[in-house]
């Protein structure tokens, strides 16, 4: 096998003029910078060409080699660089003449860093086939990284251009040379060039966009990613890097475009609020407050606290201009129940003492597992209490905000910018939760599961919703849940297509929830005033699973006040915990079958009804107003009195 090289183009890579040599100097050359390769090759030069001549492999080499080259390209595909450099070496020693792999080796190795190595593979396979303008790209994109070398660097990819004028890399590079010029002009026709060959080149949107932007021009450099984030597809690992940089360049435009538009953001939110409060009947007050990471803010209804005012609770710090978008969306929150009302359609999402009893239930071997591993009880009977809280909460949530985020982007263009550098942020706090370790080893599975993938299905939404700009949807793979998260994003998809009346929004809640397998561990109860201008005075308890108010019941609340008064909070707390996780074997209130033991009380045992009457009473010091599912409110001031009597 011959292949010819120009022996002007030498001096592309040895920076020599070749008048200078005589041929056996060329030829002397050529062996001492590449003597492995052209250890059993001819070379001669003759009429200003070089010409290499390798001798013809046996065709079982060939054969494997083959085999392997195809191997090698699979896995730097996947960024199995090591593994495919490993591979493609193999090709070279069973077949020195083939080029594919000398160029594919040298690309390799760029991306290990080994860029000496790599320039030696790249000359190589230049010189194996002198028409391909490969090794000219990359090695020209890898003299642009170095200081100085940008006038040898453009020589490089002129070549490459003249070797292939519509090759797009090669313009894509040349664009990239004049950027570092300072010619953005002949960067972006450079970068149009490509484009017009390419028009899925994420390269060259990246390269326009970022010429866009130096020169301040935001609104089209945004313009040019969101084409990017459509029609560019991520080919290989390889794709990552310009995707990453073209997320980060998102962000930073969309931020500084959010930030020249913030009075006009808010303003269009108060507005919104303006609205809502009139359709709601409640004026909307704000105020801001300490808030956990991932936890951006809390609303609290008028009509189910009693007040005139709905009261929504921002997370104090939160970065402007995405809290308007945080406002926006809580505000959302009233207008849906508001509308479900007005058509008597609202229901309160209730968890109670039966509810976790069943969700906890389920979860007894993961918890005694947990156990066995060293936790102590009473920590972990707070915590888990707490992820199942947390998790019953995101159930309801996760379709909710589908339906809000979709709404808000419909009806309050210019929160765009707010909303998505919110969504952004807020995505990228759940990945952080999401992939703490300590945190996952002390949830239980089925928990962890509903976590992963309602976040997974939130990352799919957002992906859709800001036109592919923030994708965190990779980040769940190592999770194993993408698979159910489709189906749950798919869920909303077809609820959304089919348009979400009021109220309906509680349907899709239960549809996640039963595909979830979750769908036990929260209730429904009516809102007795749905459909009527419900005053503070008439707002309904939305909680009240059970009423009891029998003498027996009294006694035990007073007797269980009677247990808790010399101990300490925290010795209360850790009861309060302890009979919340006493689910596990089920809470029958009606029989006096003293089956349940508490530690703090040594080998005492409670009947159901003991038990409850303890939970609330110690909830009741510890958080006053928690909700434990049963309703006492008839005889828990008579309960207080009594004990306080009996307690002078």
């Amino acid at each position: 096998m011959i292949f010819l090289i120009p022996l002007r183009d030498l001096t592309l890579f040895t920076g020599d003029s070749p008048d200078t040599l005589s041929e056996d100097d060329v030829v002397a050359r050529i062996r001492a910078d590449h003597p492995a390769l052209f250890a059993g090759a001819r070379i001669a030069v003759a009429d200003g060409m070089v010409s290499i001549e390798f001798p013809e492999p046996p065709s079982a080499n060939k054969a494997e080699a083959a085999r392997l080259l195809e191997q090698g390209v699979q896995r730097s595909r996947q960024g199995e660089y090591r593994k495919a450099a490993g591979m493609l070496a193999r090709v070279l020693e069973l077949d020195p003449a083939n080029g594919p792999a000398c160029r594919n080796l040298g690309m390799v190795l760029m991306e290990l860093g080994e860029t000496e190595k790599a320039r030696q593979y790249l000359v190589e396979s230049a010189l194996h086939d002198p028409t391909d303008p490969w090794p000219y790209v990359v090695l020209g994109n890898a003299l642009v990284r170095e200081p100085g070398k940008l006038e040898p660097a453009e020589r490089l990819l002129r070549k490459a251009h003249e070797l292939a004028p519509d090759d797009p890399w090669a313009m894509n590079s040349l664009g990239g040379i004049a950027t570092e010029r300072g010619d953005l002009a002949g960067a972006m026709d450079w970068f149009q060039k490509s484009l017009v060959v390419k028009p899925d080149f994420a390269n060259a949107y990246y390269g326009l966009a970022n010429a866009l932007a130096t020169q301040g021009r935001f609104e089209e450099a945004r313009a040019r990613l969101h084409n990017l984030f459509r029609t560019a597809k991520m080919r290989d690992a390889r794709s990552q890097a310009v995707f990453g940089a073209a997320r980060d360049l998102w962000r930073e435009v969309t931020q500084l475009l959010g930030t020249s538009r913030r009075d006009e953001s808010l303003s269009a939110v108060r507005d919104y609020l303006a609205a809502i409060s009139q359709r709601s009947g409640f004026p909307v007050k704000e105020e801001w407050g300490e808030f956990p990471e991932n936890f951006a803010a809390q609303t609290q209804m008028a009509w189910k606290k009693g007040r005139d005012h709905h009261l929504i609770r921002l997370r104090r710090g939160y970065p402007e201009p995405a809290w308007h978008h945080i406002l926006a969306h809580e505000a959302t929150h009233i207008a849906l129940e508001a509308d479900a009302r007005a058509v008597g359609r609202n229901r309160w999402f209730v968890t109670t003492a039966e509810t976790r009893a069943k969700a906890i239930q389920l979860m007894a071997p993961e918890i005694k597992k947990l156990a066995r591993q060293g936790h102590a009880e009473e920590r972990l009977a707070e915590l888990v209490v707490q992820l199942h809280n947390g998790a019953t909460a995101f159930v309801f949530n996760c379709a909710i905000d589908m339906v809000i985020e979709q709404r808000l982007r419909r009806e309050l263009p210019a929160l765009a910018d707010a909303q998505l550098l919110s969504l952004d942020k807020l995505a990228q706090e759940a990945i952080g939760v999401t992939s703490n370790q300590e945190i996952r080893k002390l949830t239980p599975e089925r928990i962890q599961s509903v976590n992963d993938t309602l976040n997974a299905a939130t990352a799919l939404f957002v992906r859709d919703l800001s036109d592919g700009a923030i994708d965190h949807v990779a980040a769940y793979k190592p999770f194993h849940c993408l698979q159910k998260a489709e189906r749950l994003y798919a869920t909303y998809r077809n609820a959304a297509a089919r348009n979400i009346g009021p109220g309906e929004e509680y349907d899709l809640v239960d549809e996640f929830a039963t595909q979830l397998g979750v769908r036990g561990w929260y209730v429904w109860r009516p809102d007795i005033g749905a459909g009527q201008d419900v005053t503070p005075q008439a707002a309904p308890d939305p909680a009240p699973a059970r009423r009891i108010d029998s003498p027996a019941a009294l006694m035990f609340l007073v007797s269980a006040l009677d247990r808790l008064k010399n101990l300490s909070d925290a010795e209360v707390k850790s009861i309060a915990t302890e009979t919340a996780l006493k689910g596990t074997t089920g809470i029958d209130l009606d029989s006096p079958e003293k089956i349940h033991s508490i530690s703090a009380l040594g080998n005492e045992r409670l009947s159901g009804l003991e038990l409850i009457c303890l939970m609330h009473a110690a909830f009741q010091r510890i958080h006053a107003g928690t909700d434990v599912g049963v309703d006492f409110s008839h005889i828990w001031p008579a309960a207080q009195m009594m004990h306080a009597a009996r307690n002078p």
